[in-house]
């Protein structure tokens, strides 16, 4: 059976990034230049003008910074094709299968030595290969793989990323505690409300935007009294496959005890939802447009929870 990789990264407009604190640099090894600006952010906070997303630095084979963004909904991590020239790898004979939001391609593969993000290490990896906008100004996509027993988390207050190895502690009393699963190996599904509707929501930090499926686009028609006002728009996966959906304005949309209004959601036939098996219920994927908007939030692997902090908490 081929290897699949999952992706989730949808294209986005890209922000200015900086180094952040609380990620461990590796000693000595050749700078990169990014061409990005001086005075980046790492965990770039939602605003009204802009979706913000979550990137951190990586070092491979000793060199770096490279710029990943966080793709919670990525079961792999991937480099693009800039990065291998600027490494200097050689690309492998083989291919691999990488599943994006809107469908299945395949992508060449090269081996890297060392890679390291915070307490995330890999040695002696083969990685899939990427181009396209989903790409434009990183270096590659951090997905999941790795990070059992580790806890990732954003501060958009102190725009700051960090990755540790997690202590199995309990969350600080003032954050908001939501226990998942995992699927397709570690990607974090919960259950969430839309409305007075129930959904299995998945925490995507590779996308700007949060896609919800046809069940759930029907499951919420039917509870109203009249039509809402709907606009296409086109999502572009990380294989660069476009699919147009149906914008429209979501109910309040609640995560335990979080809740978050004012928000829209993409609705779309989107593959991706078909491979995880969750087709035929309703269902979402949570992207930086909703997550942005919190203080704070972060994924514990080992005690299998998200922990929000909401702003002015």
């Amino acid at each position: 059976m081929p290897r699949t990789v999952f992706t989730t990264t949808l294209a986005l407009a890209v922000l200015a990034l900086q180094p952040a604190a609380g990620l461990e640099v590796p000693p000595t090894g050749s700078h990169i230049s990014t061409g990005l600006s001086d005075e980046p952010l790492y965990a770039v906070s939602t605003r009204l003008d802009r979706i913000g997303r979550i990137v951190a630095p990586v070092y491979i084979n000793g060199k770096g910074p490279f710029l990943f963004m966080l793709d919670t909904g990525a079961n792999r991590t991937v480099l693009s094709d800039v990065a291998v020239q600027r490494l200097g790898l050689t690309m492998e004979d083989g291919t691999i299968s990488v599943q994006g939001v809107n469908g299945r391609g395949l992508a060449p593969t090269v081996t890297i030595e060392r890679l390291n993000a915070g307490e995330l290490k890999f040695a002696n990896v083969e990685l899939p290969v990427l181009a396209g906008p989903v790409l434009d100004r990183i270096d590659g996509i951090l997905g999941m793989d790795g990070l059992v027993d580790k806890k990732v988390t954003a501060d958009f207050v102190r725009d700051r990323i960090t990755i540790v190895e997690s202590r199995g502690r309990r969350a600080p009393f003032n954050r908001i505690v939501v226990h998942g699963t995992l699927i397709s190996g570690q990607l974090m599904m919960i259950e969430g409300r839309v409305g007075r509707v129930p959904v299995k929501a998945i925490i995507d930090t590779g996308g700007a935007h949060t896609l919800g499926n046809p069940a759930l686009q029907r499951a919420l028609a039917a509870q109203r009294n009249r039509g809402d006002i709907t606009l296409t728009t086109s999502v572009v996966d990380a294989n660069d496959r476009l699919k147009y959906g149906e914008l429209s304005a979501s109910p309040t949309i609640s995560l335990g005890d979080a809740t978050i209004r004012n928000t829209v959601i993409t609705y779309g036939d989107f593959d991706i939802f078909r491979v995880w098996g969750l087709a035929e219920e309703p269902a979402l994927l949570i992207g930086m447009d909703v997550l942005g908007t919190l203080a704070e939030f972060a994924i514990d692997y080992r005690r299998r929870e998200l922990q929000l902090l909401t702003r002015g908490s």
